[in-house]
C-alpha cells in the first residue's frame, strides 16, 4: 500500500480543516452579536453611523464639548460607537468603582499592547503575577525618604527654567507654557530616573543625545496615537508595518532600548566596583539604583530587560501626564488671579526669612490652598482622560448584563465633570470642593486623576512634588496671564488631554508689580 495520502483521504483532510474553521468563525461571530445585542440594550448617544460610528462626532474629534455633553445626558455609563464595535464608558463613582477594585476585571484592553514595543513589560502594560511583583520591588522607590532626595533635582531643574522666562520676558515675549514645562519635567524625569544630567531645556535643536531621548518619545507617542484614534486599520500588525509610520516608530523604540539599556550596564558595572572596592552602595540614589538594588525573597533581582522597561516606563509617565497637568494649572491661574494670588502669598510665608527660594521637603505639606488648587485643576482638565479594561467577570449595570470578555472604557474627564457627582456648577473653577470639609462627603471613587483602586499611579506623590515646586518658584518670581484676545485653548481627548494648539501666556517679573 501507498504511503502516500490518496486524494480522497486529503479532500476528507481539508473538509476537516475547512468545517472547523468555518465552526470557530461562527462561534466567534454568534458570540459577537450576543454582545452587541446586549450592549445595546445600554443609553448611547445619538448619530452613531453604522461605519464610523461617533468617530465623526466625538469623544476625540472635536472631543472636549461632546464628552461634557454626553457625561450630562447619561452620568452612569453609556454605550461609544468606534465605527461599529460598542464600547460600555462608566462615568460614575458606583460604576467605574467594580472596574478599578478588580471586582470585575483585573485586565487591561488589547490596545496596551500597543505600548509593548516601547515600554515592555513595565508596570504600565504588566498584568498577574509579574506585575503583582513588579509594583511590590519599585514600591521602594517612592517612599517618603527616597521622594525627599528629589525635592533638590526638581529646585535645579526649574531654576533652569526661571532662567529661560527671565530672557523671554526682557525680550516682551509671550510663552508656550506647554513646550517650556514638557523640557522641564523631561529634565526631571531624566535625572530622578538615573541621574542623567542632560542640557535638554537649553538646546534649541534635536541633534543631542538628551534630546533624542525626548524627540524619541515624543514620535513613539504621535504614532501610537495615530493608531488609536487615527486610521483604524493601523491597529492590524501587517497593515501598520507596511506604512510610513513603521520605520521611524522602530527607529525610536530601539533608540530608547539602547540609551536605557547603557545606562544601566554602565550602573551595574559602577556599584559592582564599588562594592568590590569595599565601598558598597547601600542607600539608593535614583530610580534606577532601585531597580539593581532590588530583590525577591529568594535573592533574585531584575532582569536587564525588566530594567530597560521600568525606565522607560517611568521616563514616559513622568514627562507627558506631569507637563500637562501643570500645563492646565498655570492656564488657570492665569485666567483665574485671584487664586494665583492667594497661591503667591502662601509661598511667600512660607519662605518668609530665608535667603534661598528652594522650596524644602518639609514646605510641601504647608501649602495647602496650592494642594487643593491642584487638585482642583486635575479634576477640571484630567491629564489622562479615558483608559479601558477588559472584563473578567459579567458586569451587570442598571440591570444590563455586560458579558466577559468585553473592552470597557473608564472615562475620568467625564466622571470629574459629571453634574451628579459634582453638581451643576462642574465646569467653575472652585479650590474649595477639596476643603477637607468638604471633599469628606464626597465617594473616594469621585475624583481618580492617577486612577484608583490596585491600579493606581504609582508615582503619583512624586508627580504632586513636582508641581508644587514647580508653581511655588515660578509664582514667587512671576505674575502670569493670559494673552488677550486670543481665543481659550481646548485639550485634546487622546492619551493625554495635552493643549490642542499652543498654550501662550505673558510672565512678567514680580518686581514689576
Amino acid at each position: 500500500m501507498s504511503s502516500i495520502p490518496s486524494y480522497k483521504m486529503m479532500w476528507e483532510l481539508f473538509c476537516l480543516i475547512l468545517a472547523g474553521a468555518l465552526l470557530k468563525l461562527l462561534l466567534t461571530l454568534l458570540k459577537a452579536i450576543r454582545k452587541r445585542n446586549a450592549l445595546k440594550k445600554l443609553p448611547s448617544p445619538t448619530g452613531a453611523h453604522w461605519l464610523h460610528g461617533h468617530d465623526k462626532q466625538g469623544p476625540f474629534d472635536p472631543g472636549y464639548k461632546w464628552l461634557i455633553d454626553t457625561v450630562a445626558a447619561f452620568p452612569r455609563i453609556y454605550t461609544l460607537w468606534q465605527g461599529p464595535v460598542p464600547v460600555p464608558v462608566v462615568v460614575h463613582p458606583e460604576t467605574i468603582k467594580p472596574l478599578l477594585t478588580g471586582a470585575v476585571s483585573n485586565r487591561k484592553s488589547e490596545l496596551y499592547n500597543l505600548l509593548v514595543d516601547w515600554l515592555g513589560g513595565g508596570l504600565a502594560t504588566a498584568e498577574g503575577a509579574k506585575w503583582k511583583r513588579n509594583r511590590r520591588l519599585l514600591t521602594r522607590s517612592f517612599h517618603l525618604e527616597v521622594l525627599r532626595t528629589y525635592i533638590p533635582v526638581s529646585n535645579d531643574c526649574v531654576e533652569v527654567l526661571l532662567d529661560k522666562l527671565d530672557r523671554s520676558t526682557a525680550q516682551g515675549r509671550k510663552c508656550d507654557i506647554y513646550h517650556v514645562l514638557g523640557l522641564c519635567t523631561h529634565d526631571v524625569s531624566l535625572r530622578t530616573a538615573c541621574s542623567y544630567k542632560s542640557n535638554c531645556q537649553m538646546r534649541e535643536s534635536d541633534q543631542d543625545k538628551e534630546m533624542d531621548v525626548l524627540s524619541a518619545s515624543e514620535t513613539l507617542m504621535g504614532v501610537i496615537q495615530e493608531r488609536m484614534f487615527g486610521s483604524r486599520f493601523l491597529l492590524h500588525p501587517w497593515i501598520f508595518r507596511l506604512s510610513s509610520y513603521y520605520a521611524k516608530y522602530k527607529s525610536a523604540c530601539q533608540y530608547l532600548q539602547r540609551f536605557a539599556r547603557q545606562l544601566i550596564e554602565e550602573r551595574t558595572k559602577e556599584i559592582s566596583d564599588k562594592a568590590n572596592a569595599g565601598n558598597p552602595v547601600t542607600k539608593p540614589r535614583d530610580f534606577l539604583d532601585t531597580l539593581i538594588m532590588a530583590r525577591d525573597e529568594d535573592g533574585s533581582r531584575l532582569t536587564v530587560k525588566e530594567m530597560i522597561d521600568e525606565v522607560n516606563t517611568f521616563l514616559f509617565a513622568g514627562y507627558e501626564t506631569t507637563a500637562t497637568s501643570m500645563t492646565w494649572l498655570l492656564y488657570f491661574l492665569s485666567k483665574y488671579p485671584e487664586h494665583q494670588t492667594r497661591i503667591r502669598e502662601e509661598v511667600n510665608e512660607v519662605l518668609a526669612g530665608r535667603d534661598s527660594e528652594r522650596i524644602t521637603f518639609e514646605d510641601l505639606s504647608r501649602l495647602d490652598y496650592m494642594t487643593i488648587t491642584i487638585k482642583e485643576s486635575m479634576r477640571m482638565m484630567t491629564a489622562g482622560p479615558l483608559i479601558s479594561r477588559t472584563l473578567t467577570a459579567p458586569y451587570t449595570v442598571d440591570s444590563v448584563t455586560i458579558p466577559e470578555g468585553t473592552v470597557v472604557g473608564i472615562g475620568f474627564h467625564q466622571l470629574h465633570h459629571n453634574p451628579t457627582v459634582w453638581g451643576d456648577d462642574h465646569m467653575e473653577f472652585k479650590p474649595s470642593r477639596f476643603l477637607p470639609e468638604n471633599f469628606a462627603q464626597m465617594d473616594p471613587f469621585s475624583f481618580a486623576p492617577f486612577s484608583a483602586g490596585t491600579r493606581n499611579c504609582i508615582g503619583q506623590q512624586f508627580a504632586i512634588n513636582e508641581m508644587k515646586i514647580f508653581t511655588a518658584r515660578i509664582l514667587r518670581r512671576f505674575r502670569l496671564s493670559l494673552v488677550k484676545g486670543e481665543p481659550d485653548v481646548l485639550p485634546t481627548m487622546r492619551l493625554a488631554s495635552t493643549p490642542m494648539k499652543p498654550l501662550h501666556i505673558v510672565v512678567e517679573p514680580m518686581e514689576e508689580f
